[in-house]
């Protein structure tokens, strides 16, 4: 290439850097970003202490990246440059066999010094609430994300983080602090003998309810419950548009998904409160969700720090559930509250509490601590479990 050709796309680029610059001194700040489902970084105050520790260097790297004149766009066609340079995985995400997008784990995403710090916290709770309740009433349930069960969709040579280590991770724990292996509940084996169904979205991170369903299933049996078979629901798809989060960090060409509930034949009464307010609902699903970009939000209205679902059809019988969780239980409670006269859910990343006084004062019978492992190994409020009041 000649000097004078050098020049002209030197000269492009520059004009577009110029551009793009300007573009960002005027672009409106974006506080929600509805595609991702996330809160943006917002711009970080200024001081010499942050500047010199780094951290405002880091935050501002972050804010430079998710305020990017139209962001969505540039992340697209980054993803069709790398897919047509035949790539199998871009932005953490595998491109996999008939239309799914799993996200991507490696070692380094999911072990450290984090989770070993939640493994410990829920070892020590969930042993001691077993010496409070009793034996047969705690449950933890780690699930696999996608990548664990459908290793036939992904791509050749791809070699996920096997995640069934964390799970035995979490049982030596439980054996540490006293608590027998049988506390975990075998979610793994199940979705893995039904992982030639629908039991993980396409474009989502989450299981479907037919995935919880099956985890349901897993947990039922082994605390000694009949679990609700099939026949005693009718299945209703609510919307067949849907494209979740894993879509989002590569916005490619797909086929959305359709959402499904599970409702009963036989009808139950419930009455649902969230955080505490006097409002009252009278369904486990918010089909007003269905009209947004996080539609699977329409179980249980999606993240609050305390979600109660009381079911009349079963009052007076004395049985009460508490979910520590993240959202993965929220497609999963709805089979959960046909056992139970009151279900409690608690996400810790919301709920400001001790745990244990909160489970005391509610009469609370049963416990399960349920979480997805990818989201669990990274989260830092696990630790409130430990609070003490």
């Amino acid at each position: 290439m000649n000097k004078s050709g050098s020049r002209l796309i030197t000269g492009v680029f520059l004009v577009f850097l110029l551009g793009v610059s300007a573009a960002g001194i005027f672009w409106p700040e974006k506080g929600f970003s509805q595609s991702e489902n996330r809160y943006l970084q917002k711009k970080p105050e200024f001081s010499l202490q942050s500047l010199a520790d780094g951290s405002y260097g880091k935050a501002y790297e972050a804010y430079l990246g998710d305020q990017f004149p139209m962001r969505d766009h540039w992340v697209g066609l980054k993803v069709r440059v790398e897919q047509a340079q035949l790539r199998r995985d871009v932005n953490g995400v595998y491109l996999a066999k008939d239309g799914y997008l799993i996200e991507k784990f490696e070692r380094e995403d999911l072990e450290g010094g984090q989770l070993d710090k939640n493994l410990d916290a829920v070892a020590k709770f969930a042993s001691r609430m077993e010496m409070e309740l009793g034996q047969n009433r705690v449950r933890v349930m780690m699930v696999p994300s996608a990548s664990q069960i459908l290793t036939d969709k992904l791509p050749r040579f791809a070699a996920p983080y096997d995640q069934e280590i964390i799970i035995r991770n979490m049982e030596e724990k439980l054996l540490e602090e006293g608590a027998g292996k049988e506390m975990m509940v075998p979610v793994l084996s199940w979705l893995d003998s039904h992982n030639e169904e629908d039991i993980f979205y396409r474009t989502d991170h989450h299981w479907t309810a037919e995935g919880a369903y099956y985890g349901y299933q897993a947990w039922a049996q082994s605390m000694g419950m009949e679990p609700w078979g099939k026949d005693k629901f009718t299945v209703e798809t609510v919307s067949e548009d849907f494209l979740g989060t894993v879509y989002s960090k590569v916005n490619v060409t797909t086929r959305p998904d359709s959402i499904q509930l599970f409702l009963p034949k036989e009808e139950q009464e419930y009455q649902v409160t969230y955080d505490g307010l006097p409002k009252v609902y009278d369904s486990l699903y918010s089909l007003k969700a269905l009209e947004g970009k996080d539609q699977y939000a329409v179980y249980l209205d999606g993240n609050h720090g305390l979600t109660v679902i009381q079911n009349q059809s079963l009052q007076n019988e004395g049985r009460k559930l508490l979910i520590v969780k993240d959202s993965f239980a929220h497609s999963f409670a709805p089979f959960a509250a046909n056992h139970f006269e009151t279900v409690y859910m608690v996400d810790l990343r919301y709920f400001n509490a001790g745990i244990e006084g909160f489970l005391k004062e509610n009469g609370v019978t049963n416990l399960l601590i349920l979480y997805q492992i990818p989201g669990f190994s990274t989260e830092t409020t696990v630790s409130k479990l430990l609070w003490q009041g």
